[in-house]
């Protein structure tokens, strides 16, 4: 059995912004040497106390094994050994050897001790390219076709984790970001020692801008989640991490585990800085931001510039300065906005009323942060007297007003119209025309949604309330002498079923002429029988020629072929049978209308149990 095992390992560097590797390296369970205990020479990289894993794949066969088995590297297993390199984990160990991971030990014949230590053991390992699709391709792998080996807890870890990534940035739930980093004597001080910037230093380059100073600061652009759902996702995936995921070391002189939220969050902040700068953009969408901190967040070497054909005009620090501060502001009020505030600010779509089709009401509302069950509509607050709305806001936090003007605002930006809705002292809502609110369903709900805010829309726009145009088919019992009936009054698979085709929306029948008007209206949404809907007009316009054809024949089915007619399509016909009917498929469904016969008393042998119940069922041919 080969265990593959996968973690994240940040650079072992002094550089500002620190960049990692997810290495991949495989376990096996084959027989430990007498000697594997033993330990080997030391390296400039490798203090002299640190051994090889006696049960890792080494550079040879474990280039074989990716290449083979995990479809890895696109050149063989001879190129891929050129980028495999050798890192050492910090793993349990008891009488000098590795203790086996809890995936191999069923594996192996050995008794763990219930005492270990954590010591260092170098593996050859993969750093994995494209990790997000790499893992996903890995994961497929193992769940289809895998042979003697299966992932280990830390690599299905971190592939669960991505998979959970990409959720939030499929949302668009990150922002551009900008990093301070003060320098000494004009160069880069190492990571973590560098003392925030003094007003002395700063005031150097107002003083007198002729003269040419080393700088005392760079502004690091990159980028950031900006999330509740990402903050919920790093506190549950800290609790759920396996200890084996923080073994990786960059310094195994001095070798400890890495605390997992660190860990996870600098793991989760390169892989979005990798999706975004990695994303092609056109040149016509980067000549429209070449200059702009946007532009330097997509391209923070500078690589896209190259379309240009002339340098981009350099920024003075007091610009950079100015720049940052001005982002520093701009993002304070929108985590204020999304991520510390007390409450999440809801938009209540109501339906209008038949007789005013341009009379939807988008009603503003907010729900506490600790018990999202509590609301309270803004309808109902501005009306309340100033002691009255004093007590309404308190489970809403401090400043209450202001935070929700400033959680308005941030919603216009995504969805303008709201500003309709503010152009007031006391904002409450605003109404929309038919053609708006059927935008709002169709499109802005749900980025609104996807921005971290509560949408409530009207229960028939939800899948589980949405009525649907279907073909009906009507069956019944054939009347025809020989057909219908046989002994116990029970139909046969060979009994023919009249059927008629019928026209319906959300199981009602539907006539003709009733039809055709919701086929010609010019609204996005309709009225059918006192309630609003969205229908396919040019589905129901297919489904309108179909019945026309249908009503000339008057068709009948076999059984079989009634049931074979269901299976196939489920989704666009619904059924209408009669009492004879459905009392058969009721019967068909339930198995222990199959009771196993006894065996006949002619037969030479005996008959298995499923062999008893197949007979029973040939009394249905």
């Amino acid at each position: 059995m080969q265990i593959v095992h996968g973690t994240w390992i940040p650079e072992d560097t002094s550089a500002f912004v620190q960049r990692g590797a997810f290495y991949v390296w495989v376990e096996t369970d084959a027989p430990l040497r007498p000697d594997s205990g033993v330990k080997r020479n030391g390296s400039a990289r490798r203090p002299a106390d640190t051994r090889d894993h006696p049960r890792h794949l080494a550079r040879a066969a474990l280039s074989q094994f990716l290449a083979e088995r995990l479809k890895l590297g696109k050149y063989g297993p001879e190129a891929l050994a050129r980028t495999l390199t050798p890192k050492p984990f910090l793993l349990p160990t008891a009488a000098g050897r590795p203790l086996p991971s809890v995936e191999l030990a069923p594996y192996v014949e050995e008794e763990l001790p219930l005492e270990f230590e954590l010591r260092p053991w170098q593996v050859w390992c993969y750093p994995l390219p494209g990790v997000v699709a790499a893992l996903n391709e890995i994961q497929f792998i193992a769940l289809n076709a895998a042979e003697e080996f299966q992932l280990g807890h830390d690599l299905l870890f971190w592939y669960e984790h991505t998979q959970a990534l990409r959720a939030i940035v499929a949302r668009d739930q990150y922002i551009p970001s900008l990093r301070y980093h003060p320098l000494v004597d004009g160069k880069k001080a190492r990571a973590g020692k560098a003392s925030a910037p003094s007003r002395a230093s700063t005031a150097r380059y107002r003083a007198d801008s002729r003269v040419k100073l080393p700088p005392t600061f760079e502004i690091v652009p990159g980028w950031e989640f900006l999330s509740p759902a990402y903050e919920s996702l790093i506190r549950r995936h800290v609790a759920a991490m396996p200890t084996v995921c923080t073994a990786g070391l960059t310094d195994p002189d001095d070798p400890a585990l890495f605390e997992p939220e660190p860990l996870l969050r600098h793991f989760s902040e390169c892989l979005l800085d990798d999706v975004v700068t990695g994303t092609p953009s056109t040149d016509a969408f980067d000549r429209r931001l070449a200059g702009s901190l946007l532009f330097d967040c997509i391209h923070p070497s500078g690589s896209g510039v190259a379309f240009l054909n002339r340098p981009l005009p350099e920024r003075t620090p007091e610009q950079r300065l100015a720049e940052y501060r001005q982002w520093q502001a701009w993002r304070a009020k929108l985590a204020e906005a999304h991520t510390n505030a007390a409450f999440t600010l809801c938009f209540r779509l109501e339906e209008a009323a038949p007789e005013d089709v341009d009379s939807w009401r988008l009603h503003f509302l907010v729900a506490a942060t600790h018990d999202p069950s509590h609301r309270l509509g803004l309808a109902e607050y501005w009306p309340l007297s100033r002691r009255g709305r004093a007590e309404a806001a308190r489970p809403f936090g401090a400043d209450f007003e202001r935070q929700l003007l400033l959680a308005l605002g941030a919603a216009a930006r995504i969805y303008p119209t709201i500003w309709d809705g503010l152009a007031t002292a006391h904002p409450a809502g605003l109404t929309l025309t038919l053609d708006q609110a059927f935008a709002f369903l169709q499109e802005s709900a749900w980025v609104l949604e996807d921005a971290g805010y509560t949408i409530i829309v009207p229960a028939w726009w939800t899948p589980q309330g949405r009525r649907r145009a279907r073909i009906r088919l009507k069956t019944t019992a054939s009347p025809k002498q020989g057909t219908a009936v046989v002994s116990g009054g029970h139909l046969t698979m060979g009994s023919l079923i009249s059927y008629e085709y019928q026209l319906s929306i959300g199981g009602e029948v539907v006539g003709e002429r009733e039809w055709r008007q919701l086929v010609e209206a010019k609204t996005p949404l309709v009225q059918f029988r006192g309630q609003w809907m969205q229908l396919d007009r040019e589905k129901m316009q297919q489904m309108l020629e179909f019945w026309r054809t249908q009503q000339r024949e008057a068709p009948e089915l076999a059984l079989l072929d009634v049931l074979r007619m269901d299976a196939e399509t489920a989704d666009d016909l619904e059924w209408d049978h009669d009492d004879v009917v459905d009392g058969m498929l009721a019967r068909l469904q339930d198995k222990s209308a199959f009771a196993p016969i006894e065996d006949p008393a002619a037969l030479q042998g005996t008959l298995r149990e499923y062999q008893r119940r197949g007979v029973a069922s040939d009394n249905w041919r």
